[in-house]
């Protein structure tokens, strides 16, 4: 007989404010680590939605990847600042120089038509509305990074922001193609 246990998720850890963190610490939920945690994971579940809205396989592929280093990225950025270099050293995967030219690699692969300022979800395309969505987060998330300082790559940083603008030339081109 085959017995399986249960743990349930909540705790009560949290309810003092303070959240557990890699390597035995805990933090404040107010801490800057968590909030850019907290922006990047909101952005996972944007892209998540981007996924089960009818964009074509091609970009639902490469949203899996991107998904895949965002949750990397999420293990990065929640270690306090004095543990990322242990965080490092141990092995965990980051974002290195070539996630970052893969993400160059679909915009240079994009020649997209626009015309003037994007007004998300006119276009009446569910899809490019959440890729411009999740456009916006990543720029939050991007911010919320940078504000960290020391100790985070500045290749993370850079896969926000080469993220935002690949969300951007989705979006665009979702509106064109009438997809």
């Amino acid at each position: 007989m085959c017995y399986v246990s249960y743990m349930s998720i909540i705790t009560r850890r949290g309810d003092d404010g303070n959240t557990d963190v890699m390597y035995g610490g805990r933090m404040p939920k107010t801490s800057s680590e968590v909030a850019a945690c907290g922006c990047v994971d909101e952005l996972n579940a944007a892209l998540g939605m981007v996924r089960v809205s009818g964009v074509p396989e091609d970009i639902t592929e490469k949203i899996d990847t991107i998904q895949r280093h965002l949750v990397s990225l999420m293990g990065l950025l929640s270690v306090p600042s004095d543990r990322r270099e242990k965080y490092l050293s141990d092995g965990y995967p980051t974002i290195s120089e070539e996630d970052l030219n893969w993400l160059e690699s679909i915009a240079v692969e994009m020649p997209v038509k626009f015309d003037g300022w994007a007004r998300p979800g006119a276009a009446g395309n569910l899809g490019a509305a959440w890729m411009d969505m999740a456009r916006t987060i990543c720029r939050r998330a991007e911010l919320s990074a940078w504000e960290l300082g020391a100790g985070v790559s500045h290749s993370a940083c850079k896969f926000l922001n080469r993220l935002s603008d690949i969300l951007w030339l989705w979006a665009r081109e979702l509106e064109n193609s009438g997809a």
